[in-house]
């Protein structure tokens, strides 16, 4: 009996550290599985972030590709520099010119400038760039870069107002026909 019972008690101890063994791996196999479950919410969330985000970038385009129709697709130097003359001869300004220059590509869209230079009072400078507003609202873009009033050399000192000569650069926009927002 005693042989029995100490062959029980050693098969005991057997399967109980067997027991505790599968125990300590049950105990590491579940923490390996909350790690890939969490691991799995990340990258499920991942890819809803994704999806997401590619849905914004499809809108970003959409806007670009709108925006870009917004702007005229051609410049015309004729009508532009026309308009802006035709604006200082209303105002009976002294000799204006308006002389384009060089077209820049900022892949998006082109740009445009104008150098305009007349002689006229602060007043009459204040209303051609009222109009200029007004124009760059209604239907064309345009962008003053800089202004330069001084004292006109040339002007008749006994005058009642001061008259100035007014020097400023204008920036018209087209669109780039050919820019494709989804190779940037």
């Amino acid at each position: 009996i005693l042989y029995a019972f100490f062959n029980i008690f050693g098969y005991y101890e057997i399967m109980d550290e067997k027991l505790i063994q599968s125990q300590n791996k049950l105990i590491g196999i579940e923490s390996k599985l909350e790690k890939v479950k969490r691991d799995l919410k990340a990258v499920k969330k991942f890819r809803e972030n994704l999806e997401e985000s590619k849905k914004r970038v499809r809108e970003v385009v959409a806007k670009i590709e709108e925006m870009q129709k917004q702007l005229p697709s051609d410049i015309q130097d004729t009508e532009v520099t026309g308009r802006i003359t035709d604006f200082a001869n209303d105002l009976k300004m002294v000799a204006p010119s308006s002389t384009p220059k060089d077209e820049k590509n900022k892949k998006f869209y082109f740009s445009k400038e104008y150098e305009f230079s007349a002689q006229g009072t602060y007043l009459q400078a204040l209303i051609f760039f009222e109009k200029l507003e007004k124009l760059a609202k209604s239907d064309r873009i345009l962008n003053v870069k800089y202004v330069s009033m001084k004292n006109a050399t040339n002007a008749d000192p006994r005058s009642r107002f001061k008259i100035l000569k007014i020097e400023t650069m204008l920036e018209a926009y087209r669109y780039n026909t050919t820019y494709d927002p989804t190779k940037d």
